[in-house]
C-alpha cells in the first residue's frame, strides 16, 4: 500500500488504541505541513531557489519536473511557490487549510482501512473524532524502517531519513519508542538529519524547513505556557 510522508508520520503521531495524538493539535498540524511540502520536495515538484534561475533565493519555487496526484497537495504546491519556508509553514500549518490538510489525510487513510473513524465523547459530554488504527500493518512497516534507521541496522533512503528530520524536530521518537533509549535515539536522529542524504536542493528545503517548524512550535508553546501565568 503507497502511502505519502504525511501519512506516514500521521500514523506514527496518533496513538493505535485512542486514536488521539501524541502531540498537541497545533504542534501535529504543523508537522504534517512540513510532511506533506518535504513530500513536494522529495518528488521534485518543488526546490529552494538559490537565485541564479532568476527567482529569489531562499524562497520556494515550483519546478514544473512534477505534478501530485493529490488535489490537497496540489492545492499546497500552488500555495507555496515564492514563498519562504517561514511563510510555508505558517499558510499550511495554521488555520483553516491545516485542519483541511489534517481531514483530508486521515479521511483517505480511514478509506483505504488503515485507520478507523470514531465518535466519542470528551468527559462524557462533549463529541470528538478519533482516528485509532484498523490495519496496523502500515504503521508497523514504518516503524520497523524508522527503528532501523536509528539503531543503524539499515541506511536510511532519502524518504526514511526525512522522515527522522521531521520526527526529531516535533520530539516525537521517544513517544514511539518508549523502550529505547531516549538520549541515544536523538544523537542517532540528529546524526541522520544532519548527513548528505539527500541532494543539495531537497536538503536545504526540508532543513530550512524543519529548522522553522522547531522555531515557530517554541513561540506557539511559549505564548501557551504565558497564557496560562
Amino acid at each position: 500500500m503507497e502511502i505519502g510522508l504525511a501519512e506516514e508520520y500521521l500514523l506514527l503521531a496518533l496513538d493505535d488504541a485512542s486514536g488521539r495524538p501524541l502531540l498537541s493539535t497545533q504542534h501535529l498540524q504543523f508537522a504534517l505541513a512540513g510532511a506533506s511540502v518535504a513530500q513536494l520536495t522529495l518528488d521534485g515538484a518543488l526546490d529552494v531557489s538559490d537565485g541564479a534561475d532568476g527567482g529569489q533565493q531562499g524562497r520556494f519555487r515550483v519546478t514544473g519536473r512534477a505534478t501530485p496526484s493529490d488535489p490537497v497537495q496540489r492545492e499546497i504546491l500552488a500555495l507555496l511557490d515564492g514563498r519562504r519556508p517561514k511563510e510555508a509553514i505558517r499558510k499550511v500549518g495554521q488555520g483553516g487549510f491545516a485542519r483541511t490538510l489534517r481531514d483530508a489525510l486521515q479521511q483517505g487513510l480511514a478509506a483505504r482501512g488503515v485507520l478507523r473513524e470514531e465518535q466519542v465523547k470528551v468527559l462524557g459530554l462533549f463529541p470528538s473524532t478519533t482516528w485509532p488504527a484498523h490495519d496496523p500493518a502500515p504503521e508497523a512497516a514504518v516503524r520497523e524502517r524508522v527503528l532501523a534507521a536509528l539503531t543503524g541496522d539499515a541506511a536510511p533512503d532519502e524518504r526514511t531519513a526525512a522522515l527522522v528530520s521531521l520526527l526529531l524536530a516535533t520530539d516525537l521518537t521517544r513517544k514511539i519508542y518508549p523502550d529505547q533509549d531516549r538520549r541515544e535515539l536523538k544523537r542517532r536522529a540528529k546524526a541522520i538529519a544532519e548527513s548528505e542524504w539527500a541532494g543539495a536542493a531537497v536538503k536545504k528545503a526540508i532543513d530550512d524547513l524543519n529548522a522553522v517548524m522547531i522555531a515557530t512550535m517554541a513561540s506557539t508553546t511559549g505564548a501557551a505556557t504565558a497564557g496560562t501565568t
